[in-house]
């Protein structure tokens, strides 16, 4: 999150990267996982199935949830509920006060398509 990052209000935030164009080109392509896949995978899947998506979609999602101003919500909710819901998806439901994660995916998609990086 922070491998770009700047200082606002005296906290550090992340900003757009690198990763965003191959995230943007996955996104168009089709080929990002539902949020229900991705927050279910292995680390190890995480890390060698498909790194360069797994992490920016990762990356991309903690970025909405800080531009939103849920990222500390959710980064205490999930530590709280890590032993219930290891997977953090009921957490992310709740936090973003959504029933349907494959509408918020739409709604994500297109706030990173419309993000930019220089």
């Amino acid at each position: 999150m922070y491998e770009q990052s700047a200082e606002r209000e005296g906290h550090i935030v992340g900003l757009t990267n690198w990763r965003l164009a191959g995230l943007q080109r996955a996104i168009k392509a089709g080929k990002v996982p539902a949020f229900e896949s991705l927050l279910a995978t292995s680390d190890e899947a995480f890390y060698r199935e498909d790194p360069g998506t797994n992490y920016s979609q990762a990356r991309y999602l903690c970025f909405y949830l800080q531009e939103k101003g849920l990222l500390v919500k959710f980064y205490r909710d999930f530590r709280a509920n890590h032993v219930v819901d290891p997977t953090g998806e009921k957490t992310l439901r709740a936090v973003l006060g959504e029933d349907d994660l494959n509408a918020f995916k739409e709604r994500w998609e297109t706030f990173v398509l419309g993000l930019s990086f220089p």
